[in-house]
């Protein structure tokens, strides 16, 4: 695999500064999975199945080159998990400590609980590659059932285990010679009641490869966590993200491919992400999100295409201890660029735009073609409650102007601002929204409240909040909104920009532009936009402010 040597510089202004030279290439790959579920005929059976299929997929990746290779949460077994331990404990495999270095393809007289681990460690070795594995771990468990054999007949409750059994969501990652190398068990579940939290160290979820990478792990909902992934990402360097998913798509913020978009750009991360084919079930998608060299992504997100395969090259650098502490404002106000494009571009952009307005008042911006597609309703979205944040309509105007219009909460120090425009000619059946909200979001059924600013542009229906992003079913005509920037002041760093079209899709990131700048009081986040967005659905900075989530979230 070829490397380079380029000066990099990034701020993530999340107080510290990271400064690389040594590029390294690698190829990963990531599976969008349709799990077998059904386990009426054993949980180690429905087990097995599964695994059989990742073999598969494991040849596969390799006779392309890949190097790593990602599967995602439950896909092993399946989104159906024993109700009784009868039906739970087959499910499970133990998983040796990564400190042992142990290669479960060495074992002999493979008892059950051990067997997909010892398939799966041959494949690896076999083929010569890396695998990141989601399972449901048994830890401490081998004298539950010849103790009590009644326990069989007991309702799974992770939490009321005898004996010091444990049961953990867990990452395992074998290395191209079988071994495991890494054990992350999740630490922050999802109404996950057949697992206790992980209570290990970030430093856990993080691994070096052969190949010169270091990556650090999480599963699904920690994504919207500091630990361990940004955690290791701060204090370690580390700028590869594995993620294995089973993440539900919420609107209009959280989408598969948005949030994970998101992430990679906010971080200036590549992120590998695998997830379940399932869309009637919310389930959908998988990529490589390039942030580290700003490259565009390679994903699936579409209800028909069934277990997928991505795979593709990646450029990143070598880690190296971030600076903490900024020394000096020029470091402080330091931005980083996702797309690519230099701040020079920008300035141009930016003082071109009077220019591009005119021409599309006039009819000289390119031709748009007239579109009454229905948003596919086979595909199961969530939506966020709305109702409690501040909104202003995006008012369409004759002329084709910009216009800026802006949201300020004086409480809470936090102003969200968008530059548009509307050009005559565009569908009369909807309108935008700008949005914004600072506060403690539920989720999960009022289970979890994570604290987030919020800054977005979103397509509604009707004057309604409520009618916001609420697309399935319905029939959109072509929409001549154009946005060029997006501007929110934020309390603290940790941002997501995407942007998302209305047909589910993420825009083209070789056409606008993520800056950051810290200054004194606030983080200036911005989204620069220098091609015309077609059918916009959101348009959004979401933030997390994990030092203000509740103290149990933390």
């Amino acid at each position: 695999m070829l490397s380079f040597t380029k000066l990099l510089v990034i701020a993530c202004a999340s107080s510290f500064l990271i400064v690389a030279g040594e590029y390294i290439g690698y190829r990963a790959a990531a599976l969008q999975y349709h799990s077998f579920d059904d386990i009426t005929g054993g949980g180690f059976a429905a087990l097995q199945e599964n695994a059989n299929e990742y073999i598969k997929y494991i040849e596969e990746a390799s006779a392309q080159g890949a190097q790593i290779l990602v599967f995602p949460e439950h896909g092993l077994t399946g989104l159906t998990l024993g109700s009784t331990l009868g039906e739970y404990f087959p499910q499970t495999q133990v998983v040796p400590d990564p400190e042992a270095r142990e290669v479960p393809c060495d074992y002999t007289d493979v008892p059950e609980s051990s067997l997909i681990m010892h398939q799966l460690s041959c494949a690896a070795l076999k083929h010569h590659i890396y695998l990141v594995v989601c399972l449901a771990e048994q830890f401490n468990c081998s004298q539950v059932l010849s103790e009590d054999e009644s326990y069989l007949q007991h309702s799974v409750d992770a939490n009321a285990m005898p004996n010091g059994c444990e049961f953990y969501d867990t990452q395992v990652v074998f290395d191209d010679a079988g071994a495991v190398v890494a054990r992350y068990r999740k630490k922050h579940l999802f109404i996950e009641g057949h697992f206790i939290e992980g209570t290990d160290p970030d430093s856990s979820a993080m691994f070096e490869t052969s190949f010169g990478v270091t990556f650090t792990l999480m599963i699904s909902f920690d994504l919207l966590f500091y630990d361990p992934a940004v955690s290791n990402m701060e204090n370690f360097g580390v700028r590869d993200v594995i993620t294995s998913s089973g993440w539900m798509d919420q609107l209009p913020f959280l989408v598969a491919p948005q949030i994970w978009k998101g992430f990679s750009e906010g971080y200036q991360a590549n992120l590998i992400a695998a997830n379940h084919y399932n869309p009637m079930e919310g389930f959908l998608g998988a990529g490589i999100f390039r942030g580290v060299a700003s490259d565009p992504e390679e994903y699936t997100y579409d209800t028909s295409s069934g277990t997928k395969l991505i795979i593709g090259d990646v450029l990143t650098h070598a880690p190296v201890s971030p600076r903490k502490n900024f020394t000096s404002r020029s470091e402080r106000a330091l931005s980083h660029n996702t797309a690519g494009h230099s701040s020079v571009h920008l300035l141009k952009n930016k003082d071109s735009m009077e220019q591009d307005s005119q021409e599309i008042a006039t009819g000289k911006s390119k031709k748009r073609h007239e579109r009454m597609a229905e948003v596919n309703i086979h595909q199961k979205y969530k939506h966020e409650i709305l109702d409690h944040y501040s909104y202003s309509i995006l008012n369409k105007t004759k002329s084709g102007e910009l216009i800026q219009q802006t949201l300020i909460n004086h409480q809470n120090s936090f102003t969200c601002s968008v530059i548009y425009t509307y050009p005559p000619g565009g569908s009369e059946d909807f309108l935008y929204m700008l949005i914004s909200y600072t506060g403690l979001i539920e989720h999960g059924n009022f289970t979890y409240f994570l604290y987030n600013e919020n800054c977005a542009v979103v397509l509604c229906l009707n004057e309604n909040i409520e009618s916001c992003a609420q697309i399935e079913g319905a029939y959109l005509g072509d929409s001549t909104f154009r946005p060029y920037t997006l501007v929110g002041f934020f309390n603290g760093p940790y941002i997501y920009p995407a942007i998302l079209t209305d047909s589910v899709q993420l825009f083209n990131s070789a056409w606008w532009n993520y800056s950051l700048v810290q200054e004194e009081n606030f983080y200036q986040a911005t989204i620069n936009i220098y091609e015309e967005v077609n059918d916009v659905l959101t348009l959004g900075l979401y933030s997390r402010l994990f030092s203000m989530d509740p103290e149990a979230m933390q």
